[in-house]
């Protein structure tokens, strides 16, 4: 066979031996041809003339007749690729507008738009905007200490009429001390010339005036007439410097240190996850969980020190609190705002319930609710109430469970009252709630309103007379609070972090990664991949271009070099004539 005697072809047959040897670990093409030439030299009929044999044969005979095909074919194949990369150009200058990117570029752009967008968050988040957000914190505790310890005492209003009364009383001071000597010396002539007729003309005894009192809640006594009802005494001022001092303490005692840092710490992380959920980052979820988690172990290492440190700035405060008169007028206009702005969502709120609710069920059920109080009911209680026992009434099936459940309900009248004759069936559970919250909030803000009235007032015009005046007072302190607390918690915790990020994030994402690792961050992007992908393509086709052109040249080459020769043969060996055909 391998002598094409039997079935010839055209190129011919070659012999190879199939299974040379035995398949080991780290065999080489050397070994293989190596004992395929010991089998063929064992056998004389391979070494017959003609006789074709070996892989190395092979190899050459289809390498061989591959370049000859590709010969014949080369100018089609050098118009597909063309077409190929001429239309994946189109593809990027249309679709990308022919911009350049790269796996290491697409990286640290992207890194580079992270540290810009911290950088314009740096400047605009300083100290002054740090101390605006604890003030602002602790402001809000201070309206909390206000309703917890003021504004739902009903001595409130006594306190709040004392300080406005106060302002007239000062005014006319002067004059009342004038009339009341005139008066004094005018009684003294009168009472003479009454004495000097009422000893010819007294027809009965003489009425004695006895002062009628009664105590209050708060110990003081008020006379029945209401003449001394709105007299102010000492156990006042000692009740209200009690009261202040119990505020100052629920304030510097909160645990400032910890809630304000907190505050600081949640206020970065959320803007550090607003700006990782922004792209590029929203699609690199592993990158992003990264920068969350250093960003988490930046603030984490500063905590608790600066809690400390923060604790022991304003410990002092906890015990005496010096206030100078500008900050108080300050605090003033601070506080009347507070006051305002607690007003304002007051009657946010009263509107949201009366939109929401027809006005004439509202004013009803506000009505009903009223003369339940007055009555010393609470009407979602009763209402609460009478559903149990209709219910109690509706699964009763025998007429023993009927008298039972209607002893049971004449034993749960509340007040001595028939529940169900008060028309409480009538205003549904969600319509009473709206009413008295209603109720509530207009408590609120009548006492509100006198507040505003009192720190509008000339005694809260000065520091000695913090005790009438309480929102001040705290909004004071309050002040002192914030800015202590935030000269550590900006070089303790702010600074750190702003120093500490951007330094994490080339260490983590940028150093040390390797090509593959920049490839896979950059493919998951899906328009960045995308365009690697033809920008790789484009780059493939380009060295196959290359090449072709190359092998182009090389044929054009080595068909002219065929032509000069066959030409220079057949000129340099010229066919002569024999003259002498006898020689």
């Amino acid at each position: 066979m391998l002598t094409q005697n039997d079935y010839p072809l055209h190129l011919g047959y070659i012999g190879v031996v199939c299974k040379p040897v035995q398949e080991k670990a780290g065999i080489t093409s050397h070994a293989v041809m190596l004992s395929e030439a010991q089998y063929f030299n064992k056998h004389p009929g391979f070494q017959q003339p003609g006789v074709q044999i070996g892989v190395g044969t092979l190899r050459r005979k289809l390498v061989r007749v591959l370049e000859e095909s590709m010969r014949q074919n080369l100018s089609t194949l050098v118009d597909a690729v063309r077409s190929e990369l001429e239309e994946t150009r189109y593809q990027i200058k249309v679709q990308y507008n022919d911009e350049r990117v790269s796996p290491e570029s697409y990286m640290a752009e992207s890194l580079d738009v992270l540290k810009q967008k911290f950088k314009a968050f740096q400047q605009q988040f300083g100290k002054p905007q740090l101390r605006a957000e604890v003030q602002r914190w602790l402001e809000s505790q201070v309206m909390n200490v206000c309703a917890e310890l003021y504004w739902s005492d009903p001595a409130v209003q006594d306190l709040s009429n004392h300080v406005t009364r106060s302002r007239a009383a000062g005014w006319w001071a002067d004059i009342s001390t004038k009339v009341g000597q005139t008066a004094t010396a005018a009684a003294s002539v009168i009472t003479e010339l009454l004495a000097a007729n009422t000893a010819k003309e007294q027809k009965g005894p003489r009425l004695s005036k006895q002062s009628d009192t009664s105590k209050d809640a708060n110990g003081r006594g008020r006379a029945k007439n209401g003449a001394d009802a709105n007299e102010w005494s000492e156990n006042d001022d000692v009740y209200w410097g009690h009261q202040l001092d119990r505020a100052s303490a629920l304030l510097t005692k909160s645990g400032v240190g910890r809630w304000t840092t907190q505050m600081v710490v949640d206020l970065l992380m959320d803007n550090v996850v607003s700006m990782v959920d922004a792209e590029p980052f929203v699609h690199h979820a592993d990158t992003r969980t990264a920068v969350l988690n250093f960003s988490h172990a930046i603030l984490r290492n500063k905590y608790h020190s600066t809690v400390d440190q923060v604790e022991n700035t304003i410990k002092p405060f906890k015990y005496e609190v010096e206030i100078e008169p500008h900050e108080w007028s300050k605090a003033r206009k601070r506080s009347a705002a507070l006051i305002d702005n607690e007003i304002r969502l007051c009657r946010q709120a009263l509107q949201k319930v009366r939109l929401s609710t027809p006005k004439k069920q509202l004013q009803q059920a506000v009505q009903f609710v009223k003369g339940a109080e007055k009555r010393g009911l609470d009407p979602l209680s009763v209402q609460a109430e009478i559903a149990r026992r209709n219910a109690e009434q509706a699964t009763s099936s025998q007429p023993e469970a009927s008298d039972a459940a209607s002893a049971n309900s004449d034993s749960h009248d509340i007040a001595g009252n028939n529940v169900e004759d008060l028309g409480y069936s009538q205003y549904s559970p969600r319509l009473l709630r709206q009413a008295q919250q209603v109720l509530m909030v207009q408590d609120r803000l009548s006492i509100l309103h006198m507040r505003r009235k009192a720190l509008a007032s000339s005694a809260c015009a000065s520091p000695d007379n913090k005790r009438f005046c309480p929102e001040t007072f705290l909004d004071v302190v309050a002040e002192k609070l914030a800015y202590n607390a935030v000269l550590f918690i900006n070089y303790e915790l702010l600074q750190d972090f702003f120093f500490q990020f951007p330094r994490e994030l080339d260490s983590n994402l940028y150093y040390g990664k390797t090509l593959q690792q920049t490839r896979d961050f950059a493919s998951q992007n899906p328009h960045i991949g995308q365009q690697l992908k033809l920008i790789e393509r484009r780059q493939r086709l380009e060295l196959v271009m290359t090449r072709l052109n190359e092998l182009v040249r090389q044929q054009a080459a080595v068909e002219q070099h065929g032509r000069k020769r066959s030409h220079w043969s057949t000129t340099a060996s010229p066919s002569y004539s024999n003259p002498f055909p006898g020689l």
